[in-house]
């Protein structure tokens, strides 16, 4: 039993949280300072109207006896009561005089310490319920600020994830104002700027050293075939001969094929709507005979489809899946291919069947010189480069090459091209 990832908060919900538990924590501070200020206000204020008049300076205020006395200096507080009176209505509220005098002042002090109460607790409930209501506001201002400081990188993202080394000629160019985020898509367009010359470079290299080869191969085969077709070569020597020219053989196929390669990573020159029917037909008349030298049934279901795309590129994929088909297959064995058309896509599809396919080895089967399991290998010698080339070809055209384990064994390969429009 596998263990369950914990879920994370994304970076936009964690900073939409900080700046909300901030600003939450400031109010909560400013309402309670405000809320004890107030009280000490109202003790303040009760201890004034309790013990009205006190004498200058340092002396403890005077406790008058009577009205008469308190005249000008407001309600009295009862003898010996030394501090302001608590704000819950406890402690001496009796004025120390007599008849209506005492009852109009003790109802006075009452009424005083009844309004402090009541203003003290609406004051703690209505700060409560505003810091939920103003706590609530700062949260949607939180994450609108977090949501819209943070599109910009998410721009880039989605942007960047986009980019492969079929496109590198994509920039993001930022739109914007030259903050730290436009620096940022900045400094990506320049890494693509250098990315994109070296694997032109790289590019240029195969070409040219593939060019370069072929000429030389090209001499030494001459060179081999010419004293076999005359019988000019010792019998002796014939086998070594053969097995020369057999590799030379190898050597030219390795060096089309990454010629094609580089080619189909270059871009595309000349693009434009062909019939990806008549150019799978004719691929297909090409490699009957070797389909029939190994006892392989074809079953060809090609509907009329017109791709967009360069001829010779296209015609080489093609090829290549064919092929594919072919040499790992079992001897006896059987050729799928289906033409047709889905949705704004053209498809070429080419199941064979042969020995099961390992999910290892079908992640790595479009990898340059991967020539897969040595089991899948039957009739023939693959360079390895025949898969690689269907998917940088489906690449530049934007397409996409998709391969499957088939049920029984075997392989399904489909080729994915732009469609013409209709």
């Amino acid at each position: 039993m596998t263990a369950r990832t914990p879920m994370r908060l994304s970076f936009r919900t964690r900073l939409g949280l900080i700046i909300t538990m901030v600003f939450i924590a400031a109010g909560a501070g400013l309402l309670t300072v405000q809320y004890f200020v107030v009280q000490q206000l109202f003790a303040t204020a009760m201890w004034v109207t309790t013990v009205s008049c006190a004498v200058d300076g340092d002396e403890p205020p005077v406790v008058h006896e009577t009205i008469e006395e308190a005249t000008g200096c407001g309600l009295i507080g009862s003898s010996g009561y030394p501090g302001p009176p608590p704000l819950d209505g406890s402690g001496p509220t009796q004025f120390q005089g007599s008849g209506a005098d005492e009852f109009t002042a003790g109802a006075v002090i009452r009424q005083s310490i009844f309004l402090s109460n009541e203003v003290g607790g609406g004051l703690l409930i209505w700060s409560i319920v505003l810091l939920v209501v103003f706590a609530a506001i700062a949260a949607a201002i939180a994450f609108w600020l977090s949501r819209r400081s943070l599109d910009r990188i998410g721009e880039v993202t989605a942007a960047t994830r986009d980019i492969s080394e079929r496109d590198l000629g994509r920039r993001l160019d930022l739109p914007g104002p030259h903050d730290e985020i436009k620096e940022l898509g900045d400094t990506i367009d320049g890494m693509l700027d250098r990315l994109q010359l070296a694997f032109a470079a790289q590019d240029r290299f195969v070409a040219n050293a593939s060019h370069e080869l072929r000429t030389p191969l090209t001499t030494t085969r001459a060179a081999l075939e010419i004293p076999l077709e005359q019988g000019a070569v010792p019998r002796s020597l014939e086998p070594n001969v053969r097995r020369a020219l057999r590799a030379t053989e190898q050597s030219e196929r390795l060096i089309t094929a990454l010629l094609a390669l580089a080619r189909s990573r270059a871009g595309i020159d000349g693009a434009g709507p062909l019939d990806l029917a008549e150019v799978t037909r004719g691929e297909l008349d090409d490699l009957s005979g070797a389909a029939r030298e190994w006892g392989i049934e074809v079953h060809a279901e090609i509907s009329t489809v017109s791709a967009v795309g360069e001829p010779v590129l296209v015609a080489r994929a093609v090829r290549n899946l064919l092929d594919n088909g072919i040499r790992h297959n079992i001897q006896g064995g059987e050729l799928h291919v289906r033409v047709h058309r889905e949705g704004a896509d053209a498809v070429v599809e080419v199941a064979n069947t042969g020995t099961a396919v390992t999910p290892a080895s079908l992640a790595l089967l479009a990898e340059p010189f991967y020539r897969g399991d040595a089991s899948r290998t039957s009739h023939g010698e693959g360079v390895g480069l025949g898969l690689a080339i269907v998917e940088s070809v489906a690449a530049t055209h934007g397409g996409r090459l998709e391969l499957t384990a088939r049920d029984g064994g075997g392989l399904i390969a489909r080729l994915t091209l732009p469609a013409e429009p209709t």
